[in-house]
């Protein structure tokens, strides 16, 4: 049983990632209405997602070593307050490049959010028991994609893709405050030392490099399907942007159910089996789903499944990143942050050029091969060194 403490901090970090997963997939729903209100392609659309991810690259990497020296708190809510802010200024910006702009600003505070998310849990639960703990908060962000997918369709349909973004705005507000409430006042975890000194720590861990290439993979992966997947179901079943939202829920029913079973499964055999067995898997359901000429009710069903599947990795591959270096945890999770942000920025675009070009049969291929990448460098290079099952089971 987790200490009421514990509860208490495990709702409003998973209130607040809450906020910025909903902030991310609120434009997968309405990316064709963007499209048509501007003038743009589908795939052009899609940038609105890209840009979301583009700050990640390099804040993440200037906040992790002071996340190790400062503590937690002042990213978690000064990060939610700027996503928040220009969330809300995207809703009422003019031009698709004013939208673009941002995104991209309400980024900045996004990518400071995960890395600081994880490590939170991290420095207050024991490796053994943190798959739950993750999975936890990961069960309470992906109700974003439960609930905000198909609210910000129909929102959108019924009124404007503008309304959503408010609404996200809101939500994120109510996030920062809940974090500033609730999150013990910010401790370092470890000694004062340079940035430099933190990464030189990570570079020297070969395991660690490769667990970081492979959250790449894994990423890249995702986020290429997860961006055009309200748009798989409106162009290849042909449904209206707000009954194919609804379809898309499967998504995050999936990783719901998903998220919960791999944490605690990961707990008891280790996490890094879930991390790339599960990615191997989701791979080669994601190309039969593209791939095949499957009737919408089964499309579903798959789609529900692989997402399941990969959902089970999301909290295995947060709990294994986490203790991989964990005198330089939080750098080591924002080092992580910042090729996912990498990867959603690859994948919106790449995903967007496959969609307009050779279609969702392609895109699929390419998403498998990159699942498949990942695996491999897990199985080759990863190792889990904390890990003692016997004693666990014992």
């Amino acid at each position: 049983m987790i200490p009421a403490r514990r509860r208490v901090l495990l709702g409003g970090l998973g209130f607040l990632s809450f906020g910025a997963v909903y902030a991310n997939v609120v434009m997968a729903p309405v990316l064709t209405q963007v499209a048509t209100e501007f003038g743009t392609s589908t795939g052009t659309a899609g940038l609105v997602v890209a840009a979301y991810g583009v700050p990640g690259i390099a804040t993440s990497l200037i906040a992790g070593p002071y996340s190790d020296r400062i503590g937690r708190k002042p990213f978690l809510v000064g990060g939610s307050l700027v996503m928040a802010a220009c969330t809300a200024l995207a809703a009422i910006m003019p031009t698709f490049e004013l939208l673009l702009l941002m995104r991209a600003v309400a980024g900045i505070g996004a990518s400071v959010l995960f890395p600081n998310i994880n490590a939170t849990i991290a420095d207050n639960f024991d490796y053994l028991e943190r798959g739950r703990a993750i999975s936890t908060v990961v069960g309470l962000n992906t109700l974003a994609s439960i609930v905000g997918i198909p609210l910000a369709g129909i929102v959108a349909e019924l009124t404007s893709w503008r309304l959503s973004l408010l609404i996200v705005a809101a939500i994120s507000l109510a996030a920062a405050l809940t974090v500033w409430r609730v999150i013990p006042r910010s401790h370092p975890v470890d000694e004062a030392r340079r940035a430099r000194a933190l990464f030189a720590t990570i570079a020297a861990k070969r395991s660690a490099i490769a667990a970081i290439a492979s959250s790449l993979m894994g990423a890249l992966f995702w986020f290429t399907w997860v961006t055009y997947s309200v748009v798989y179901f409106e162009q290849v079943h042909g449904l209206s942007p707000s009954v194919a939202a609804t379809v898309a829920l499967t998504l995050g029913l999936g990783v719901l159910v998903g998220s919960q079973i791999g944490g605690r499964l990961g707990d008891r055999v280790g996490h890094r089996q879930i991390v790339w067995s599960s990615i191997a898997i989701s791979s080669v359901l994601l190309l039969a789903l593209t791939n095949l000429a499957l009737p919408l009710i089964a499309a579903a069903v798959l789609n529900f499944v692989l997402s399941a599947v990969i959902g089970a990795r999301f909290t295995t591959n947060n709990a294994l990143m986490s203790e991989q270096v964990p005198e330089a945890r939080g750098t080591m999770l924002a080092l992580t942050s910042s090729v996912v942000s990498a990867a959603m920025v690859a994948g919106a675009v790449i995903g967007g050029l496959l969609i307009d070009g050779p279609g969702f049969a392609a895109l699929g291929l390419a998403c498998a091969i990159v699942g498949l990448l990942s695996t491999a460098i897990v199985l080759l290079f990863v190792t889990e060194e904390p890990i003692d099952l016997e004693t666990q089971v014992a």
